[in-house]
């Protein structure tokens, strides 16, 4: 972008006065900020000090007393990847079922969650990301065949149009079904920042869930290192 060019610019003519980094945030949780702090941001983020930010709480988002294992991990972690197979149908191979199908199994433990914790859901609650269009049509369809109400809860989106915005709970569905869609997937700056994976994470407020296939996705080294930290066992 231009503003890239201009700000590399300034770092190559060490113009260091002509920029800076905003390092205090609000926003974020601090458990759901530390992996994109640690990446992307050389650890210079900073939460708000205490008393000033309210995400600064307990572990868990929500809790339960369900014995249900999906509920519980949702219930307990802040960071979650959930291992899906590849869709091997034909196709260009930007959509993947399995990956949709997951998704509305999470989205019912979370209504089940936001019920017993007598939280109320609104469109600013939950946000899904993924980076076809072909896969925004399939989570639909599947949300629409399976649980057709949370289509007025849930916004399906690319990475792209998520910028500037943000949800409590973020669900990425990485939809890579064919290793050279890593090529697409992964957008690294001049600095080595993947971009797209940094927008995503930071969308959220509470909590982020990752779904994808992990045996693709260890290819590469920012995603194997989300992988390593968060794999649930469900």
């Amino acid at each position: 972008s231009y503003f890239e060019r201009l700000f590399m610019r300034c770092k190559e003519n060490e113009w260091n006065w002509a920029y800076g980094m905003l390092s205090m945030q609000g926003r974020m949780h601090e458990e759901v900020m530390a992996f994109a702090n640690q990446y992307f941001y050389d650890g210079q983020l900073q939460i708000l000090p205490k008393g000033l930010n309210p995400k600064q709480s307990k572990k868990g988002y929500l809790t339960t007393k369900s014995k249900d294992a999906l509920r519980k991990e949702l219930a307990e972690e802040r960071m979650l990847f959930f291992d899906t197979p590849v869709d091997e149908a034909l196709g260009s191979g930007k959509k993947n079922k399995y990956e949709a199908e997951k998704i509305v199994k999470i989205l019912q433990q979370l209504k089940d969650l936001y019920e017993e914790n007598n939280l109320p859901l609104s469109k600013q609650s939950i946000g899904i990301i993924t980076p076809y269009r072909a896969q925004i049509a399939q989570i639909r369809a599947t949300v629409f065949e399976l649980a057709p109400d949370w289509l007025e809860l849930i916004t399906i989106d690319t990475v792209e149009r998520y910028q500037g915005g943000a949800r409590d709970i973020i669900i990425i569905s990485v939809c890579l079904n064919k290793p050279y869609q890593l090529n697409t997937l992964v957008a690294l700056s001049e600095e080595g920042i993947d971009r797209k994976l940094n927008v995503a994470l930071t969308r959220a407020k509470e909590q982020i869930i990752m779904i994808g296939n992990a045996e693709l996705l260890n290819r590469d080294k920012h995603y194997a290192a989300f992988i390593q930290l968060t794999t649930s066992e469900v």
